[in-house]
C-alpha cells in the first residue's frame, strides 16, 4: 500500500507544538528558536513536504516569480537573476527564469509561460518596442516591474540614470583632451541606450564637438563596423561603450587587429564584471547599482502583490558610479 504523506498536524504532533506554529515557521514567521529546532528536526525525521499545489489553491498564491531577461550571458542579468533569487528566496518564493533573447515575439511566448505557472508577479527586462498595453494583455492582474529599461512611467520600474550616466562618462573623456569620440552601441533601439546617446549628445554639444556613431544589429556585424573604423582615415581617439557586450566586442576586435597595447584605443564602458580590472589596459566603467536595484525591484513586486492597488506607480532612477581605471588614460 502506499505511504501516506505526513502533514502540519503529524510534524505538531512530533515536535509537541501546535499546527498553527508549524504553519508560522513554514511561512517563515519568527517563533522561539527552541521551537524552531524541535520542528526543524520533525520536518527531517518525518520527511515532511509543504504541498504547494493545494496551498495555491487555498490562498491564491504560488511562491513563485517570474523572471524574464534577454539573455543569461550578459554578466549584468546573470548577476541581477542571483541578486533576485537571494532578494525571493529570503521571502520563501521561487524564481522561473525565462528569456527573450531580445525578441518581442519570444517574450510574448514567456510571458504565456508566466501566465500559465500562475506566477504571483514577474520582474521583466523588456524586450526593445515593448508597450504597457502589451503587458497588461497578456498578464492580467499580475503585478509587473520593469529592470534596466523603462516601458513607462505608469508601470513600476527600476533603472539606471542612463542619461546622466552616459553625460558624466562623456565628460571624463573629454577631461583628457579627446575630441573624437565614438560612441558604440549594439541594438540601438533598445530604451536604455537611447537615453545613453543622448547623454553622449549632450557632453559633446557643449565643446560644439561633433558626434561619432559606431552601430549594428547585433554584436558580430558591430565587430566589422569596428575594425573598419579603427582602420579608416576617421579613427576616432576615444570610445564609450553602451554595455559589458558591446565592450567584449571592442575588446574582440582589438585582438582581431592585434593591437598592440599602446595601439589601443582608449575607452570607457558600461557596466562593470569581474575581469574589467584584469584587462590590460583595465577597463574603466560605469558601475551600475545592481544590488540596489534588485533589491528596490523584489521590494516594490512583493508590496504590489500584498497591497495590489493601493501603491502608485514606483519608478525608481539610480545613479550609476564612474569608476577609474587605466583604459581611459587615468593612471
Amino acid at each position: 500500500m502506499k505511504k501516506r504523506r505526513p502533514t502540519v498536524t503529524d510534524v505538531a504532533k512530533l515536535a509537541n507544538v501546535g499546527a498553527s506554529t508549524v504553519s508560522r515557521h513554514l511561512r517563515g514567521v519568527s517563533v522561539s528558536p527552541e521551537v524552531a529546532i524541535r520542528v526543524a528536526e520533525a520536518i527531517v525525521q518525518l520527511g515532511y513536504h509543504p504541498d504547494e499545489t493545494a496551498r495555491a489553491l487555498r490562498v491564491g498564491r504560488t511562491r513563485t516569480i517570474g523572471v524574464i531577461i534577454p539573455q543569461v550571458s550578459n554578466m549584468f542579468y546573470s548577476r541581477a537573476v542571483q541578486l533576485i533569487e537571494e532578494e525571493v528566496g529570503r521571502r520563501g518564493s521561487a524564481v522561473i527564469l525565462l528569456t527573450h533573447q531580445e525578441s518581442r515575439k519570444q517574450q510574448a511566448v514567456q510571458l504565456a509561460t508566466i501566465r500559465r505557472y500562475r506566477a504571483d508577479g514577474l520582474i521583466l527586462a523588456p524586450a526593445a518596442g515593448s508597450t504597457l498595453e502589451e503587458l497588461r494583455s497578456a498578464l492580467p492582474g499580475t503585478p509587473v516591474v520593469a529592470i534596466d529599461r523603462l516601458i513607462s512611467p505608469e508601470m513600476d520600474s527600476v533603472v539606471l540614470r542612463n542619461r546622466e550616466a552616459a553625460r558624466t562618462a562623456t565628460e571624463h573623456l573629454l577631461s583628457h583632451g579627446y575630441k573624437h569620440i565614438a560612441a558604440v552601441i549594439s541594438r540601438p533601439e533598445i530604451a536604455s541606450f537611447q537615453q545613453r546617446w543622448q547623454g553622449y549628445v549632450e557632453a559633446m554639444a557643449e565643446k560644439n564637438l561633433d558626434t561619432i556613431l559606431i552601430q549594428a544589429p547585433d554584436h558580430d556585424q558591430l565587430r566589422y563596423a569596428l575594425t573598419s573604423s579603427f582602420l579608416g582615415q576617421r579613427r576616432p581617439d576615444a570610445l564609450l561603450s553602451f554595455s559589458n557586450r558591446v565592450t567584449q566586442t571592442i575588446l574582440l576586435a582589438f585582438d582581431e587587429l592585434a593591437f598592440a597595447r599602446e595601439d589601443r584605443i582608449p575607452m570607457l564602458g558600461f557596466d562593470d564584471f569581474d575581469l574589467a580590472s584584469l584587462v590590460d589596459p583595465p577597463l574603466s566603467v560605469v558601475r551600475q547599482p545592481t544590488e540596489n536595484m534588485m533589491r528596490h525591484a523584489t521590494n516594490i513586486l512583493f508590496r504590489r502583490i500584498e497591497d495590489g492597488e493601493l501603491m502608485e506607480p514606483q519608478n525608481i532612477a539610480l545613479p550609476g558610479q564612474l569608476v577609474y581605471r587605466r583604459s581611459c588614460g587615468c593612471s
